[in-house]
C-alpha cells in the first residue's frame, strides 16, 4: 500500500512523498491507494530518549525484579514510548539480560533501540543486588563478557554514596580506561552514571563515550568531550526526582541542587561548545514523555533550537540511525501542529505518528 503524506520540516518548504512499505517513495514511483493528512503539520523524525530503562515503570521498583516481569515491562514500555513519538532510545541498562530480547520484537512494536544489557558496578556501588558487581581487577572481563552479545552499550556505574563516606568514585581512571579499550575493541560504546564530583575524573580520563547525569562536569570537561565527539545526557528531570525523593535538605539531596545549578551554567557552555547533549528520562516520567526533558532543559538553559535538536536530530546523528524525510528512508516520522522551535511543548502531543511504515496515530482518506 502506498499512502501519500506532506512534509513539512522545520524552516523548510513542504514535499509530496510516500509511505511505501517500512520505506519512503517518491510519488511518480506508482499509483496512490490512500492519503494520510499531514500537510498542516511540522515533521520531524521522531523523538528520542537517550537514558531509558524499559525493564522499569518507576524508581521505585530498583529491586530484583523477576526476569518474566522485566520481559513483561519491555514490551510495554517500548510500545508506550512509540505511542508518545520517541521512535529511537538509548536504553542505558537492567538488572538482567533478559531485557535484550526486546531488540528481537517486530520494528513496529518498538522504537529504533540500542542498548546497554546488565549495569556494571561495585559491591556497595550501586542499588544492593541490581547489575553485576564486580572490583577494579574483574571490570574489563565483565565489560569483555557484555560486550559479547547483542548490547551495543555497556553501562558502568561511576560513583554512588556510601554510609558514613558520602558520593565515592567505583573504578579509577585506569580501570575504566581497560574497560572502554575492551569495549571499543568490540564495536561497543561506553556510557558511564556520575552524579557527584568524584566520578567525573576518572570517566574523562578514560574517555568514555557517554556521561549520564554529569552534574559536576566543568568547562573544561565540555571542551573535551567536544573535541572527542562524546555526548552528555544530563537527565535533569531525573536529578530533580532524585532531590524530591531524598528530600531537599538530606545530603544527597543538597548535593544534588547544587548540580542542578551547575547545570544553568554548564548548558549553555556545552550548546557554545557543540557538545552533543541527548535528552533522557532516567525513569522520572512515564515511559513516551521525554519531551518533558527537553523543555527542562530549556528552562535551564539550553535554547529551543538546542533543546529541540537534543531531543532528535542529534541523538540519530549520534547513535547512528538514518534519519529524515527521501525515498529509501525509513518511513518513520513524528508531525505535531506547531514549529517546535518556536513552541516546544507541541512535542507533547504529536498528532501523527509513523512508525516503520505502520500508522501509530493518524487517519488516512
Amino acid at each position: 500500500m502506498r499512502t501519500l503524506i506532506t512534509v513539512r520540516e522545520p524552516g523548510r518548504e513542504p514535499s509530496p512523498l510516500v509511505i511505501d512499505g517500512d520505506r519512503f517513495s517518491d510519488p511518480d514511483d506508482g499509483p496512490i491507494d490512500a492519503e494520510l493528512a499531514t500537510g498542516a503539520y511540522y515533521a520531524l523524525p521522531g523523538l528520542a530518549d537517550c537514558h531509558a530503562h524499559l525493564g522499569l515503570a518507576n524508581i521505585g521498583q530498583m529491586g530484583n525484579l523477576a526476569d518474566e516481569d522485566i520481559r513483561a515491562h519491555c514490551v510495554a514500555h517500548a510500545w508506550m514510548q512509540v505511542e508518545g513519538g520517541v521512535l529511537l532510545i538509548a536504553d542505558k541498562g537492567s538488572s538482567s539480560d533478559v531485557a535484550l530480547e526486546i531488540l528481537d520484537a517486530p520494528p513496529p512494536t518498538r522504537p529504533e533501540m540500542q542498548m546497554a544489557g546488565r549495569i556494571i558496578a561495585t559491591p556497595g556501588g550501586y542499588y544492593p543486588g541490581y547489575g553485576h558487581e564486580v572490583d577494579e581487577a574483574g571490570l574489563a572481563d565483565a565489560v569483555r563478557a557484555a560486550s559479547a552479545g547483542p548490547a551495543s552499550w555497556v553501562k558502568i556505574i561511576g560513583d554512588w554514596p556510601r554510609k558514613g563516606i558520602g558520593p565515592t568514585a567505583n573504578f579509577g581512571a585506569a580501570a575504566l580506561r581497560t574497560a572502554v579499550e575492551v569495549a571499543h575493541l568490540a564495536g561497543r560504546r561506553v556510557a558511564v552514571h556520575t552524579m557527584a564530583p568524584g566520578g567525573i575524573a576518572p570517566a574523562m580520563e578514560a574517555g568514555v563515550d557517554s556521561i549520564e547525569h554529569g552534574l559536576f562536569l566543568s568547562t573544561g570537561d565540555l571542551g573535551a568531550l567536544a573535541a572527542r565527539g562524546g555526548a552528555w545526557v544530563p537527565t535533569a528531570l531525573g536529578a530533580e526526582a532524585l532531590i524530591e525523593m531524598l528530600g531537599a535538605g538530606s545530603s544527597g539531596g543538597r548535593l544534588l541542587t547544587t548540580g542542578i545549578r551547575n547545570m544553568r551554567d554548564l548548558l549553555p557552555e556545552a550548546e557554545r561548545l557543540g557538545v552533543t547533549v541527548l535528552t533522557g528520562t532516567d525513569l522520572a516520567v512515564r515511559h513516551g514523555r521525554v519531551a518533558l526533558e527537553a523543555i527542562r532543559l530549556h528552562e535551564l538553559g539550553l535554547s529551543a533550537p538546542a533543546a529541540l535538536h537534543a531531543a532528535t536530530a542529534a541523538a540519530y546523528d549520534y547513535l547512528g540511525v538514518d534519519r529524515g524525510f527521501a525515498p529509501g528512508l525509513p518511513a518513520n516520522g513524528v508531525f505535531v501542529d506547531a514549529d517546535p522551535r518556536e513552541r516546544l511543548a507541541t512535542l507533547l502531543e504529536p498528532l501523527v505518528i509513523v512508525r516503520a511504515g505502520a500508522i501509530v496515530r493518524g487517519t488516512t482518506a
